[in-house]
C-alpha cells in the first residue's frame, strides 16, 4: 500500500512518509480530553467540548496544509553557531527538513512519530492519560553519530483558548481577552481568557491551560509575533534562525507556548523527556498534572496503561477470521476504534467539520446501538441521556452539549431512532427492566418540535417523569400522527438527509423514507412489548405499522420507492424526475422494514445495480443535481457528486449493504463493502484520505473529475453500521431477545470463517464451514458438540461456548 501499511497484528497503521495526500490523523482521548493529531503532529486539542473549550489553534481547511500543531524544534549548535541547515523539527512539520528516516505509527490511543535527521534520531509518542485533562508528549532523542552533539530543543504550541466559533467570527477581538505568562516558580507557561460570552452574558473564564516540560528550562516565549517575526510562519520563525530572547507575557494578542532546553549528547547517548499540555479548572490541579508528568517513569507507566485500556476495549470482545485480510483488520480493530471515537465525540471534532461541539441525537442513537456489543454500559448511559431529551409531546431535542439540550429546531426523523437503540440494548443484555425505568421529560421553548413558545423563559428543565417505554411510545406516536395529506410523516426542514432542507418548510412536504423508517421502529417497539408481555400494546403498534405500510406502498414508482413529496406536492426520487430520479435510502430501508414482497425486492436490487452502483460504490441517488432546486434546498447546492448531492455516502451505502445481506446477497454486499472500505482502495492519489478509517463519503460519479476521492473521515455513522454489518450480518452472530441468533451471509467463495463474540457473559467461539458454496442459509449448528434445532442459541452459563456451523440448504 502506498504511503504506509498496517502492522502485523493490525493494531497500528505505519505511515512511511510525511507527505500523504491529506493529513492522516488519529484521535487520542479519554472521556473529557481529546487531542487530534496528524502524521506530522498537526492538529488541536479540546476539553469536554470542541467548540467552547478549544485549547490550541486550528485553522480552517487544515486538511490542506496541516498547521499548526504540537511541535518540538531542534537546533544544533556547531562551534557555538547555527545555520538554516542545522534547524529541523522532530515531527517533520513545520520545518520540513530533509530526513534520513521517517515513520508515524498511529495506534489505539497513541501516536508515535520517528524521524532521523543528520544522525539525530527522535521519537515522540503522544497520548492522553486515562483520567487526566492533559496530553503527554513522551520524547526520546538519540545521537547516532560518532561525535558529541549540542542541541537546543523548543516545544511549541499555539493557544486558542475558549470558543472556536467566536474566534472565527471575531478573531481580532477574541485575542484581546488572552492572558499568557511564564511562571518562574512552576517553570511552565500558563494561558487563559479573562472572560467568555455565555447565554447572552459574560462569565469569568473557568480554566487555565498550560505547557510544561521535564527538562530544565533555559528560555521561554509567549508572543507569537515575537517568535515568528514579521510575515513569517512556523516554518521559518525569526527567533529560531536569529537571536533568541525571553518573552514572559503575552496580553491581548496571538499567543504561543514555547520553552527552550539545551542538551549535550555523547555518541550513542539518548535522553528521554516529557512535554505536557492540558487544561484544568484550577491552578492547583494544573500544577499537580505538571508535576506528575515531569516524572518520565510515571509518563511511561501511564502510556502502558492507556495501551492496555484500548487493547481491552477494542481487541478482547469480538474478533473475526475470514479469507479476506483487509476485512479482518477493519472488523477486528479499526471499525471498533472509529466507533468508539464517534461514541465519545459524535460528529463534531475533525479536520473537516467546523467543530460546533455537542452531540447529535440521531447520531448518538446509532453510535450507541452499534457499540452495545462492545460496551453495554456505555449504551445504557447514552439511552438514559437521550430519553431525557424527549418532550411530553413526543418530540426530541436535536442533541446536547455541556450547557444542556441543543436549542435549535430538530429534524423530523429524530423520533424514530431511540427505539432501535433500546431494542439492541435489550437483545444484547436481556435487561428488559430498562423499559420501566422512570426518566424525566424535557420542557423548553419548542412546541411540537417546530414552533417557538415566546412566553417560555429560562433554561430547559424537567417536566415530570415517565417510563422509558412511555418515552418511546410518545416518540413514535408523534411521528405517526405528524403527517401530511398523503398520510406520510412531514419532513419539516429535513429528515436523515440534512440537506433536503426546503422540501417541507411550509409543513406540507412529506417523507417516504421517514414513513418507511417509522414502520421499522413501530414493528420493533411491538416486538419489545411482546417480549415484556404487553401484548395489547404490541397489537396497537403492529396495526399502526400496517397502516403506514399501506400508505408507503402508494409511493411505489414501478421499480423502486419514491423519496418524498415537496411542499407543492411534487414528487422527488421518482422516474418522473430528470435529476434525483432514484434515492438509495427508501430502497434499503424498505427491505430493513420488511415492506416489499419478493417481486419488489428483486426490482429494487436490479434498479440499484443499474442506477446507483458504480466503480466506487452505491451513490446516495442518481443522477446528481446540476442546478439549484429551490423546492428541495441545500442538497442541490453542492457540486455534483459531493456531500449529499449524489456522493457515495458511505453511511447510506451501509444501509443498502445491510439490506442486501438481509436478502441473502452475500457476494453483492461484500463487493459493495470492499468498494468503500478504506484499506481496499486501489488509488490513494485519488482517494487521498486515511486507509484505516471510513470516510463519510467518496465523491460520486456526477463530479467532472474527482470521482472516488474520500472526504470527511472518522466522525461518521458509517463506523457503527459497518461494524454491525460485519459482525451481525456477514458473520451472522446476531443478538436476539432470547439468545444469540446464528445467520451468516458471506461470499460464495468463502469455504470457512469464524467469529468469537462475547454475549451475556459468555464467549462464543463460532466456526463456520460452507461446503456447498452458498451465500446464506444454515444447515446445522452444534453447541459444545450437541446439535440444536434451528439457529437460536439460548444464553449459556459457561464462560466459553464452542459453536460449529454448517452452511447450506436444508434437506
Amino acid at each position: 500500500m502506498k504511503y504506509g501499511h498496517f502492522s502485523k497484528d493490525g493494531r497500528e497503521f505505519i505511515i512511511t512518509t510525511p507527505n500523504t495526500p491529506r493529513p492522516w490523523i488519529n484521535y487520542l482521548t479519554n472521556n473529557d480530553y481529546c487531542a487530534i493529531i496528524s502524521q506530522t503532529a498537526g492538529g488541536y486539542s479540546f476539553y469536554k467540548d470542541c467548540r467552547i473549550h478549544r485549547i490550541n489553534r486550528w485553522a480552517p481547511e487544515n486538511f490542506h496544509f496541516d498547521r499548526p500543531g504540537r511541535y518540538i524544534y531542534v537546533k544544533e549548535l556547531v562551534g557555538g553557531k547555527t545555520g538554516p541547515s542545522n534547524i529541523w523539527s522532530m515531527t517533520h512539520q513545520p520545518i520540513r527538513s530533509k530526513y534520513d528516516f521517517f515513520e508515524c505509527r498511529h495506534g489505539l490511543g497513541y501516536t508515535t512519530i520517528i524521524e532521523e535527521v543528520k544522525k539525530i534520531r527522535s521519537e515522540v509518542t503522544y497520548f492522553v492519560p486515562e483520567k487526566d485533562s492533559s496530553e503527554v508528549w513522551l520524547a526520546k532523542i538519540t545521537n547516532k553519530s560518532s561525535k558529541t552533539r549540542t542541541l537546543e530543543l523548543y516545544p511549541y504550541t499555539e493557544w486558542l483558548i475558549g470558543d472556536y466559533h467566536e474566534e472565527l467570527r471575531y478573531r481580532n477581538i477574541m485575542n484581546l481577552y488572552n492572558r499568557v505568562w511564564f511562571d518562574k516558580k512552576a517553570k511552565c507557561i500558563f494561558a487563559k481568557k479573562t472572560a467568555v460570552w455565555k447565554n447572552m452574558g459574560i462569565e469569568e473564564f473557568p480554566f487555565t491551560a498550560f505547557l510544561a516540560s521535564s527538562l530544565p528550562v533555559r528560555g521561554h516565549v509567549t508572543r507569537k509575533d515575537a517568535f515568528l517575526g514579521r510575515y513569517n510562519t512556523e516554518e521559518n520563525p525569526s527567533m529560531l534562525f536569529g537571536k533568541f530572547s525571553n518573552v514572559s507575557i503575552s496580553s491581548g494578542e496571538d499567543s504561543i507556548g514555547l520553552l527552550k532546553h539545551t542538551l549535550r549528547l555523547k555518541p550513542g547517548e539518548s535522553k528521554t523527556f516529557t512535554v505536557t499540555v492540558g487544561q484544568a479548572e484550577e491552578g492547583a490541579r494544573s500544577r499537580r498534572l505538571i508535576a506528575k508528568y515531569r516524572d518520565v517513569r510515571k509518563a511511561e507507566q501511564e502510556l502502558l496503561n492507556v495501551k492496555k485500556i484500548w487493547q481491552k476495549r477494542i481487541c478482547d470482545i469480538i474478533n473475526v477470521d475470514t479469507p479476506d485480510k483487509d476485512f479482518n483488520v477493519m472488523a477486528n480493530v479499526w471499525m471498533k476504534y472509529q466507533l468508539y471515537i464517534c461514541n465519545l465525540w459524535s460528529r463534531s471534532p475533525s479536520f473537516y467539520h467546523e467543530g460546533s461541539g455537542g452531540r447529535g441525537y440521531r447520531d448518538s442513537c446509532q453510535d450507541a446501538e452499534a457499540v452495545v456489543s462492545l460496551n453495554p454500559a456505555l449504551t445504557k448511559n447514552r439511552i438514559l441521556k437521550l430519553a431525557s431529551l424527549i418532550r411530553k409531546d413526543g418530540t426530541s431535542a436535536p442533541g446536547w452539549d455541556s450547557s444542556g439540550p441543543a436549542p435549535h429546531r430538530p429534524n423530523k426523523d429524530h423520533q424514530i431512532w431511540l427505539t432501535m437503540t433500546v431494542s439492541a440494548y435489550i437483545k444484547e443484555t436481556g435487561d428488559s427492566k430498562i423499559l420501566f425505568k422512570e426518566i424525566p421529560y424535557l420542557k423548553d421553548k419548542w412546541i411540537d418540535g417546530w414552533h417557538k413558545d415566546h412566553r417560555y423563559k429560562g433554561s430547559p428543565r424537567p417536566d415530570g417523569k415517565g417510563t422509558l417505554a412511555e418515552h418511546l411510545e410518545k416518540n413514535l406516536n408523534y411521528c405517526f400522527y405528524d403527517i401530511g395529506q398523503k398520510g406520510l410523516p412531514l419532513i419539516g426542514h429535513a429528515d436523515w438527509n440534512d440537506a433536503i432542507d426546503a422540501a417541507g418548510i411550509k409543513l406540507k412536504g412529506e417523507s417516504v423514507w421517514l414513513a418507511i423508517a417509522l414502520v421499522r421502529s413501530l414493528k420493533t417497539f411491538a416486538e419489545m412489548m411482546i417480549f415484556t408481555g404487553r401484548r395489547k400494546k404490541a397489537k396497537e403498534f403492529v396495526k399502526k405499522a400496517a397502516v403506514m405500510t399501506k400508505r408507503v406502498e402508494v409511493s411505489w414508482d414501478g421499480n423502486w420507492y419514491a423519496r418524498g413529496y415537496a411542499d407543492d406536492g411534487s414528487v422527488y426520487g421518482s422516474k418522473k424526475n430528470k435529476e434525483g430520479k432514484i434515492y438509495i435510502n427508501p430502497q434499503s430501508w424498505s427491505i430493513l422494514a420488511d415492506i416489499p414482497n419478493d417481486s419488489k425486492r428483486k426490482k429494487i436490487i436490479k434498479a440499484g445495480d443499474k442506477y446507483l452502483d458504480g466503480k466506487h460504490g452505491y451513490a446516495l441517488f442518481h443522477p446528481a443535481y446540476d442546478r439549484y432546486e429551490k423546492k428541495l434546498g441545500r442538497i442541490s447546492m453542492f457540486s455534483e457528486g459531493t456531500k449529499e448531492n449524489a456522493a457515495i455516502f458511505c453511511h447510506a451505502a451501509l444501509f443498502y449493504i445491510v439490506a442486501l445481506l438481509t436478502c441473502g446477497e452475500g457476494n453483492k454486499a461484500f463487493k459493495a463493502l470492499k468498494k468503500i472500505m478504506p484499506n481496499s482502495q486501489q488509488d490513494y492519489e485519488l482517494y487521498k484520505t486515511e486507509p484505516y478509517v471510513f470516510a463519510e463519503y467518496l465523491v460520486g460519479p456526477g463530479h467532472p473529475y474527482l470521482y472516488g476521492e474520500g472526504a470527511f473521515t472518522w466522525v461518521t455513522g458509517t463506523a457503527g453500521w459497518s461494524f454491525m454489518a460485519a459482525t451481525e450480518y456477514i458473520m451472522g452472530a446476531k443478538r436476539d431477545y432470547k439468545g444469540l441468533l446464528i445467520d451468516p451471509c458471506i461470499p460464495r467463495s468463502w469455504k470457512k470463517c469464524s467469529v468469537t463474540r462475547l454475549f451475556r457473559g459468555t464467549f462464543y467461539h463460532i466456526n463456520i464451514v460452507n461446503p456447498d458454496g452458498v451465500q446464506k442459509g444454515v444447515k446445522e449448528i452444534r453447541v459444545d458438540g450437541k446439535r440444536i434445532d434451528g439457529n437460536l442459541i439460548l444464553p449459556s452459563r459457561n464462560k466459553h461456548c464452542h459453536v460449529n456451523v454448517v452452511m447450506g440448504k436444508k434437506r
